[in-house]
């Protein structure tokens, strides 16, 4: 029993820690009535294994220690989460179990941001669609992909003692292409939210997108194309074929960046620049690895 308890207390620290770090390395998109919250990907892990509820419901709080809303957003966050969950618990097919994330983040950060700034009326349905379409596109094209490769994968299944019974053994879903998927959507909400540089518009901070900034800079749009392109590679059957078309969109996504740079020079002195060079060489690294663990499972 004590091993028992001890491994549940590592796995929920572990689990409660990388909610909070995911949302903190995503601050930008983590907070606010435009947000794409990345961490939320891991409440979807109920589903496998109810006894994750308790370390995501902790994590949840301990993230939006950092928000700007103080214990409004500890309060109101923590109670989405936690009314969420619940339910969630008892649900075993993952797409009907990611609505409930969605409507109560949608219900009651909404109604945080209508109590803190006073938004009500259309500014209140505002909040409702942004807040919702975020989590919607978070959890249904990057969760259930990433879920879906992590069923696959039988020794992270057992350590973590998850029931994928309920996945099914569909040949497409393997871990390269939900991979592959979730790496593409990652880029397109990059491209729609993570500020690239911020300045001083009429006494207020005002931070700028891939996107927000494609209007002085049309070829931009290269960001969210590539991150597409990347993603639809899992339909080449060919490794090398899907090799190289991976590596190209991610050489596009950095031609880019760097020309973003350049005609935009503030983008060189403000941190999220550099922050998105992590994502690009997360691109390359798993493109590779991926082509290489295909080419050993053929050749075995």
């Amino acid at each position: 029993m004590k091993k028992i308890n001890i491994k549940f207390i590592a796995e929920s620290a572990i689990i409660a820690a990388l909610y909070a770090v995911l949302t903190w390395l995503f601050a930008p998109i983590s907070y606010g009535s435009v947000q794409f919250r990345i961490s939320e990907v891991l409440v979807l892990l109920v589903v496998f294994n109810p006894k994750y509820a308790f370390a995501l419901i902790i994590g949840c709080f301990v993230s939006n220690i950092t928000s700007t809303l103080g214990w409004d957003g500890m309060l109101f966050g923590t109670l989405a989460t936690t009314l969420a969950i619940i339910p969630m618990c008892f649900i075993k097919k993952m797409p009907i179990a990611a609505i409930f994330p969605v409507i109560s983040n949608a219900i009651i950060v909404s109604i945080e941001l209508g109590l803190a700034f006073d938004l009500w009326g259309v500014a209140f349905l505002y909040d409702i669609l942004t807040v919702g379409l975020g989590e919607l596109v978070v959890l249904y094209a990057l969760g259930i992909p990433l879920m879906y490769a992590l069923a696959k994968n039988k020794a992270v299944v057992e350590i973590m003692e998850l029931d994928v019974s309920h996945v099914g053994n569909y040949s497409f879903i393997t871990l390269n292409n939900m991979v592959g998927i979730a790496l593409g959507v990652l880029g397109i909400i990059l491209f729609i939210a993570y500020p690239f540089y911020s300045e001083i518009v009429d006494e207020e901070a005002v931070t700028y997108s891939a996107m927000a900034i494609i209007k002085n800079n049309p070829y931009t749009c290269i960001f969210a194309i590539a991150s597409l392109a990347y993603g639809l590679m899992i339909f080449i059957k060919n490794k090398w074929v899907k090799l190289t078309g991976m590596l190209v969109s991610t050489i596009l996504i950095i031609v880019v960046y760097i020309l973003t740079g350049v005609n935009n020079n503030e983008c060189l002195s403000y941190g999220y620049y550099y922050g998105y060079i992590l994502f690009i060489l997360l691109l390359i690294f798993t493109a590779i690895v991926l082509t290489i663990k295909n080419e050993k499972v053929e050749e075995a």
